[in-house]
């Protein structure tokens, strides 16, 4: 009985750590199109003027959001410069540059 409970305190705070995590609002998203986010003071603007897929979506990051919608974030494989992340709402996502 006593591994059973250990057990089940252990998912339960695995479940905690997790929800925790992926809940994190790390930024906001502005423009009329949604076409800009901003995480802490660093401003990336939508641009589907690059060579990267959905494949290229790399480790989470956290979320953003306005009023009306939210989008996961996350980085993205094979850019070494580290200018780009990708933002994914419902089953639509688009890469966003770092504006200079």
């Amino acid at each position: 009985m006593k591994k059973i409970i250990a057990v089940v305190m252990i998912l339960i705070c695995i479940c905690a750590a997790f929800i925790s995590t992926t809940n994190k609002t790390i930024g906001k998203i502005s423009g009329a199109e949604n076409e800009f986010i901003t995480i802490n003071d660093t401003k990336y603007v939508l641009d589907s003027n690059n060579d990267f897929t959905i494949a290229n979506k790399g480790k989470y990051l956290g979320k953003v959001s306005n009023s009306i919608i939210t989008m996961k974030v996350y980085s993205v494989k094979g850019d070494t410069s580290g200018e780009y992340i990708y933002a994914l709402w419902d089953f639509e996502g688009d890469f966003y540059k770092k504006e200079k």
